[in-house]
């Protein structure tokens, strides 16, 4: 498959989801998912900003997370970066529905050209979730194209797929060739969407630095259960998973989570990898 062609067939696959993308917000793992990163974003991000932080979301598609900054920080501004138009029409509507349309700008393109779709602004923050990293054609450039948008001092946020992870769930469902590849770097958890680029300790460190970045964060999470084969679809969950995050176990799990979250050496175990970064001032 050349550039082009995969460029192409990640743009469908989103394009195709866009709709439907935020039902992930009714299955139970991802509930737990998103509450861990929230509380990662409270007290290792938005406790280091100023009130009128300025954020890059790169790579936001519907904007859930573009919804979740500038809802916690009612006097921020931003900017939502994505690919597909169709996921920015969801994440127009939402913003309108919620009331911060007027605090972010909608712009669509390729994170390869970020920088130059860009230029002359400047960041207090910018970020990227889940698979954004994973899609790019060449992440380790698309990381110094994003750090060269900070300000000194600006925080680089991401939330990557691991490469443990990738092989650990291709063979718990009988995937092998599907394991032993994502082991190289590259790798995807279903038959319908595109290799994505995959993430260890080691990547992560050397890409940083590469970009001039100083890690300060470097976590994982969730960390004691880990998603079925159900959770890699939009809709439905695995009936174990439904049962174990049911009632008060919700909570208990989550506290457990949370406090293993900052253990040393946790990063590994994580289904994704989280770090915080800055550009030095």
């Amino acid at each position: 498959m050349t550039e082009l062609q995969y460029d192409q067939a990640v743009k469908g696959y989103f394009s195709e989801k866009a709709e439907a993308y935020d039902d992930v917000d009714l299955q139970p793992y991802w509930m737990l998912s998103d509450r861990l990163l929230a509380t990662a974003l409270r007290e290792d991000v938005l406790s280091r900003l100023p009130e009128d932080f300025a954020f890059l979301d790169a790579g936001g598609g519907t904007g859930r997370w573009t919804s979740f900054f500038a809802e916690e920080a009612p006097k921020s501004t931003g900017v939502l970066f994505d690919l597909t138009r169709e996921m920015i029409q969801v994440a127009e509507a939402k913003a309108e529905r919620r009331g911060f349309a007027d605090r972010v700008e909608f712009r669509q393109g390729d994170l390869a050209e970020v920088g130059q779709a860009l230029q002359g602004r400047s960041f207090d923050l910018a970020f990227n979730f889940h698979n954004v990293l994973g899609f790019v054609a060449d992440p380790e450039q698309t990381i110094k194209d994003v750090a060269a948008l900070l300000k000194p001092g600006g925080l680089l946020v991401s939330f990557l797929p691991s490469v443990w992870h990738a092989a650990f769930f291709n063979v718990g469902i009988g995937r092998l060739d599907e394991a032993e590849k994502a082991l190289t770097g590259r790798g995807r958890f279903t038959d319908t969407m595109p290799d994505m680029h995959l993430y260890d300790v080691e990547r992560i460190e050397k890409m940083h630095a590469a970009a001039g970045l100083e890690l300060d964060v470097l976590s994982g999470f969730p960390n004691l259960i880990y998603p079925g084969y159900q959770e890699t679809q939009l809709h439905g969950s695995t009936d174990q998973l439904v049962d174990i995050l049911a009632g008060e176990n919700f909570d208990r799990i989550f506290a457990m989570e949370n406090k293993v979250r900052s253990a040393p050496g946790i990063a590994g175990r994580g289904n994704n990898l989280f770090t915080v970064a800055r550009r030095p001032a």
